[in-house]
C-alpha cells in the first residue's frame, strides 16, 4: 500500500508519536534542569554549612586546647618539677601528661618556660621556640591566657599560653604553652566530622599567591579545585568532581583561608542516570503511541507528572513522601533513583542535625563550665546530659578519696522537683557495690535495661527513687585511669542505646576535665585547715566588690574578728587543740553568711574577715552579732573538758566610711581593736569616735 501521509493511518500514529515525544523531550529537559539547579543549591548550601561546622570544630579543638593547658599549668608535679627545675622528671610529667590528654593527636608539642621566659623543656624537643615571646609575656606578666593563631614558617599553628603558679607564691613561678599545626592529620580528623573534604591555604584569593597549609586531598587535586574556584568553574552544570566554598578568617599575623569540598560523582549520576532514562521514556513513548496510541500516551503523561511533582517536593526540602511507581519499567527505575536521591538527601540532613545537636550540647557543658563551680555545675550538667539523651531522671556521685566511697551529691527526679537539688542526707555506695560501685571500681560503663532483674542494683531508698528505676545508663566522670564520679541516667522510654552511651561518654569526659579543673583551682585559693578562702584571695575578691558596689552605687560591708584568749588555748591544750577550735569558729562563720552571696576568708592566724556586699552598717552589725552569739554557744571538747569560744568584732562599710580598700581595712581592723578594748566577746561597728584606736594600734 502506497505511502498517504493524509491518511489516518499514518497520521494518527505520527500525531500521537509527535504527542507523546515532544512533551517527552521537553519534560527530560525541564526535569533535568530543576534537578541540576537544586542540587547545586542544596551542594552550595550543604557546603556553606559545612564551612560553618568546620570553623566550629577547629574553635572547638582551640578551647580543648586551652582547657588542657590548663590542666598541664595546674598540676602539682609540674610546678614542683618547674619550682626544684628537675627537667628530667618535668620532661617524665610532660609526656605523661601528653599521653592522658592525647595530645600526641595532633603533633601538639608543650614548651615550659622559667619566670624570666626562657626555655626548660619542651615534649616533643624542638630546635626552636615554638611560641612568641609576647605569648609567653602575656602570661607571665600580666597572669592572663589565651590562644592565639598565627604564621610561622609558612605553617599556620594554634597555640597557648598559661601562667604557672605554686602555692603560696604570689607570682607565676613559670608558664607553659601548648601548640599544634594545622596539618593534613587535623584537616583528616575535621573531615570524619564535618563528612566533607578540608582545606587550608594562606593568603587571599585576590592577590593569586594562595600557599596550600592542608587538605584531605592530593596537591595537586586541591590545587586544580582551588583555582577553578577561583575562576567560578565549579556549578553544578559544569560537572565538576567537587564543589567548594572558602571563608577567610584572621590569624595574628596574617589570613587564611578555610575550603571545604563536596564530591559530586554521586549526585551527577544520578542526574545523568535520570537523563538518560527520561530519553528512553521519550522513545518508549514513541513506540508505545504507535502501539495503543491515546491509552499509553495517558500513561505516560501520569507518570511524567507524577515524577515532576515528585520531583518539586525534593526541590522545594519535602523529603518524608517516598517516591514510589506501580511500574518496573524505566519509569519504575526513575522513580526508584529519584526515591534514593530523596533517602539520601534526608539521610544527609538528619546526621547533620546530629551534629548540630551535640555541638549545642557541647555549648551548653561549656558555658556551665565557665559560669557554675561546685554543686551548682553539677546539677547544670545533669540536666543537660539527661536532656541530651531523652532520659527522664537521673544523679550524680562523687568519689570521696579518703574513704573510697561514693557520696550522692546531686540528684533530679521531676515528680519531687522541678530542678536537680544537692542531697542533704548522705547516700553512699562501696567501690564494687551496686551498679555504681562496679562502674567506679573497673571504669567501664553499664546499660541496664531491666533494673528488677539485674542482680547488681542496687536500691538506697533516696525519696524512694529506686522504686520507679526500670532501666538506666552508669558512666564514670573519669580523667585518665582516675574515677571521679559516678552519673547515672534513669528511665528512658525505648531503653538506653549503644548511640546514647557514645554520646555521654564524650560530655562525661569533658564533664570530668572540668571538675577536676575545678578542684584545683578551689585547692589553689582554701585554706587547708578551715576550707575558708585564703588571704590572697581575700585581697582580689574584696577589689572587686568594692569595684562593683562603686558600678551599682550600693554599700558593701567588711566584717574582721579574731578569737579571743587563742594565745591560751595553745599554751594551755596545745595546738592541736588550737587548730579545733579555729576550724569550729570557721565552720560556724559558714553557716551564719549567705551562700553564694557572702564571702568568708582567714585573714591570718585566728583572724578572719567576711566581705557582705550590697550591706550597709545596721545589717551588718546584726550579721556580726548573730555570729557572735553563734560561736559563744559553741565549744570543742578535750579531755573530757567542754572548751567555750568568744570572739570579738569590727566593722566598716564602703563607700560611706572609706574611698579604698587599704582604709576600709584599717577601719574595720579598729573598730575590732575597740571591741577588745571593751572587754572582747562584742561586736563594734566603725564612727568617727573611734579614731582614737588608731594611735593605740
Amino acid at each position: 500500500m502506497p505511502f498517504n501521509f493524509r491518511s489516518i493511518r499514518v497520521r494518527l500514529p505520527v500525531l500521537f508519536t509527535l504527542v507523546s515525544v515532544l512533551p517527552a523531550l521537553l519534560s527530560v529537559f525541564w526535569i533535568s534542569n530543576v534537578l541540576t539547579d537544586r542540587m547545586d543549591d542544596i551542594l552550595q548550601q550543604r557546603v556553606s554549612e559545612g564551612v560553618t561546622v568546620v570553623e566550629n570544630v577547629l574553635q572547638q579543638y582551640t578551647e580543648d586546647l586551652l582547657l588542657k593547658g590548663r590542666v598541664v599549668a595546674q598540676t602539682q608535679q609540674i610546678q614542683d618539677n618547674l619550682r626544684s627545675r628537675n627537667k628530667i622528671a618535668l620532661i617524665n610529667e610532660l609526656n605523661t601528661l601528653n599521653q592522658d590528654l592525647q595530645l600526641t593527636l595532633y603533633g601538639t608539642v608543650i614548651e615550659v618556660f622559667d619566670e624570666s621566659g626562657q626555655v626548660v623543656v619542651s615534649e616533643p624537643k624542638k630546635r626552636t621556640q615554638q611560641v612568641p615571646d609576647r605569648m609567653i609575656y602575656t602570661a607571665l606578666r600580666r597572669n592572663e591566657f589565651k590562644v592565639s593563631r598565627f604564621f610561622a614558617d609558612d605553617q599556620l599553628r594554634i597555640a597557648t599560653a598559661l601562667p604557672i603558679f605554686y602555692p603560696g607564691q604570689p607570682r607565676a613561678i613559670g608558664a607553659v604553652t601548648l601548640s599544634f599545626n594545622v596539618s593534613d592529620r587535623l584537616a583528616d580528623e575535621i573531615r570524619k566530622i564535618a563528612g566533607s573534604e578540608v582545606m587550608f591555604f594562606k593568603g587571599r584569593p585576590g592577590d593569586n599567591s594562595l600557599t596550600l597549609l592542608a587538605s584531605t586531598l592530593d596537591e595537586e587535586t586541591t590545587t586544580t579545585l582551588i583555582a577553578r574556584h577561583l575562576q567560578g568553574e565549579l556549578a553544578l552544570q559544569n560537572a565538576p568532581d567537587y564543589v567548594l566554598q572558602t571563608r577567610q578568617s584572621s590569624a595574628r599575623n596574617g589570613i587564611y583561608q578555610l575550603g571545604v569540598g563536596v564530591e559530586t560523582r554521586n549526585i551527577l549520576a544520578v542526574i545523568n542516570s535520570l537523563r538518560n532514562l527520561l530519553y528512553l521514556i521519550a522513545l518508549v513513548a514513541a513506540l508505545f503511541a504507535l502501539l495503543s496510541a491515546l491509552g499509553l500516551s495517558r500513561r505516560l503523561v501520569q507518570y511524567i507528572v507524577y515524577l515532576v511533582q515528585a520531583a518539586r517536593k525534593v526541590e522545594k526540602g519535602e523529603l518524608d513522601d517516598p517516591i514510589h511507581l506501580k511500574s518496573k519499567d524505566e519509569l519504575g527505575g526513575l522513580a526508584e533513583h529519584l526515591d534514593a536521591m530523596r533517602r539520601e538527601i534526608k539521610s544527609t540532613l538528619e546526621q547533620k542535625e546530629v551534629m548540630i545537636d551535640n555541638l549545642v550540647v557541647r555549648d551548653q557543658l561549656n558555658q556551665a563550665i565557665i559560669r557554675k563551680v561546685g554543686n551548682e555545675l553539677l546539677k547544670e550538667v545533669l540536666m543537660i546530659i539527661i536532656h541530651s539523651v531523652n532520659a527522664q531522671k537521673g544523679s550524680i556521685m562523687m568519689m570521696d578519696r579518703g574513704q573510697q566511697r561514693l557520696l550522692l551529691k546531686v540528684v533530679y527526679d521531676p515528680m519531687q522537683s522541678e530542678r536537680p537539688e544537692n542531697v542533704l542526707e548522705e547516700v553512699s555506695f562501696e567501690m564494687g557495690e551496686g551498679i555504681a560501685g562496679e562502674v567506679a571500681r573497673t571504669g567501664e560503663a553499664v546499660i541496664c535495661n531491666d533494673t528488677q532483674n539485674d542482680k547488681r542494683f542496687k536500691t538506697y531508698r533516696f525519696q524512694e527513687m529506686d522504686k520507679r528505676i526500670w532501666n538506666m545508663i552508669c558512666i564514670p566522670l573519669q580523667v585518665g585511669d582516675e574515677v571521679l564520679g559516678i552519673v547515672s541516667l534513669d528511665n528512658k522510654r525505648e531503653g538506653f542505646t549503644q548511640e546514647d552511651l557514645t554520646k555521654v561518654k564524650h560530655l562525661a569526659g569533658q564533664v570530668a576535665i572540668a571538675v577536676q579543673n575545678a578542684e584545683l583551682y578551689e585547692r589553689s585559693i582554701t585554706d587547708g585547715l578551715t576550707q575558708l578562702f585564703i588571704r590572697r584571695y581575700f585581697d582580689d575578691h574584696l577589689e572587686q566588690e568594692m569595684k562593683r558596689a562603686a558600678r551599682t552605687e550600693s554599700q558593701m560591708a567588711l566584717l574582721l574578728f579574731d578569737i579571743d584568749h587563742f594565745k591560751r588555748f595553745n599554751d594551755t591544750y596545745g595546738h592541736q587543740v588550737g587548730d579545733w577550735v579555729i576550724q569550729k569558729v570557721a565552720a560556724v562563720a559558714k553557716r551564719c553568711i549567705r551562700d553564694g552571696l557572702d564571702m568568708a576568708a582567714r585573714y591570718g592566724g585566728e583572724e578572719f574577715a567576711i566581705v557582705m556586699p550590697d550591706t550597709d552598717i545596721d545589717a551588718a552589725v546584726r550579721v556580726a552579732e548573730r555570729l557572735r552569739e553563734a560561736v559563744a554557744e559553741s565549744f570543742v571538747y578535750h579531755e573530757g573538758n567542754k572548751l567555750t569560744i568568744t570572739i570579738s568584732l569590727g566593722c566598716a562599710v564602703f563607700p560611706d566610711q572609706a574611698n579604698d580598700k587599704e582604709t576600709l581595712i584599717q577601719l574595720a581592723d579598729t573598730a575590732l581593736y575597740a571591741s577588745k578594748h571593751k572587754g572582747r566577746n562584742c561586736t563594734t561597728a566603725y564612727s568617727e569616735e573611734l579614731s582614737v584606736y588608731m594611735s593605740l594600734e
